[in-house]
């Protein structure tokens, strides 16, 4: 393969799909206004702007409010015979309420894909269909639908409307790095060998450190349920091994439509890793600007000499035959 076609969500806005986040979002306010509401009881008021960003968003989950919300309105009874049974009700309510919120989103993104108008078909750009592969980020198959790609020349990193599995969504956010995000102050907890009974002893002398250690539960909850939302980027790379294996002897690579994306940039970095810089021409596509920081950070840190930065409207059939004649 000579060309490889890195293909993002750009692609299917320009042949005026409806497919942006924001898309997404109006589509549920039409639709699911609950699962909206849903999601701004856990994350507060989620903007336009917020939408926007949306898979990055999903990290942005302020842990410690959240939790301490839920922990406030699920207080352990210390004066209870029973106390010990009540410790978790905050962390176990907070598990339930992100799960649920977690679910509902992915259930209703599937629905909203498969449901997606089709591309206009007077949109469409110069592609190099001989010796090229396609390694899209769009769950459409614009791809096979409109340019007659093969689909044995495509690989759908994150999944395909003809797939039986989920679609692959989710921030870029490591565990680590949401705890950071949301640190407080760290609860001792009891020693681990305490009886039943030593345990209600021990907080019923410590009345203070018990709500406090109530919070911490339900915050580490919230952390691991945030953490959880994670895109696996470099498992879907190792599960893809053999795909990037056979890029090595691509010569030019024509990014178009890709948002830039930290989330999404291991992909990026995975595939330089195999064709290198320095005899690949690459062909970037920036849609009036708005994503020329980001690209040209990224060639300045993986060092790409060769290369050219383009509209993707330049690449319209109608314009390029227009130009020939």
């Amino acid at each position: 393969m000579k060309h490889l076609y890195i293909i993002g969500n750009g692609v299917d806005i320009h042949h005026e799909i409806n497919s942006s986040y924001r898309n997404f979002r109006d589509w549920m306010e039409n639709n699911y206004p609950s699962i909206l509401e849903d999601v701004e009881n856990v994350y507060g008021y989620c903007n336009a702007d917020w939408w926007a960003d949306f898979e990055n968003n999903l990290a942005s989950l302020d842990a410690v409010e959240f939790s301490s919300n839920i922990a406030f309105e699920n207080q352990p009874d210390l004066l209870s015979d029973h106390c010990d049974r009540t410790w978790t009700d905050a962390q176990i309510e907070v598990e339930n309420q992100l799960n649920t919120i977690y679910t509902e989103i992915r259930e209703r993104f599937h629905e909203w894909i498969i449901q997606l108008n089709k591309p206009h078909t007077d949109k469409k750009v110069k592609i190099e269909q001989n010796d090229s592969v396609f390694f899209t980020f769009n769950y459409t198959k614009t791809l096979e639908n409109l340019y007659n790609i093969p689909s044995s020349n495509i690989i759908h990193i994150h999944g395909c409307v003809d797939d039986n599995e989920d679609f692959i969504l989710g921030h870029g956010k490591s565990y680590e790095d949401i705890t950071k995000m949301n640190s407080g102050p760290d609860i001792p907890s009891p020693p681990d060998d305490l009886t039943d009974e030593e345990m209600e002893q021990f907080y019923e002398m410590q009345a203070e450190l018990a709500e406090q250690f109530h919070e911490q539960l339900a915050r580490d909850a919230a952390i691991a349920g945030v953490a959880s939302q994670q895109k696996p980027v470099h498992s879907i790379i190792d599960k893809n091994k053999k795909f990037f294996d056979g890029i090595k002897g691509v010569q030019s690579i024509h990014i178009y439509g890709f948002s830039f994306s930290e989330i999404d940039i291991p992909y990026l970095e995975a595939i330089i890793n195999v064709v290198g810089v320095e005899k690949t021409l690459w062909e970037i596509t920036d849609f009036e600007g708005k994503e020329r920081t980001k690209i040209e950070k990224f060639i300045s840190n993986h060092k790409i000499k060769n290369y050219k930065i383009i509209e993707l409207s330049d690449l319209l059939l109608v314009k390029q035959l227009y130009i020939e004649l």
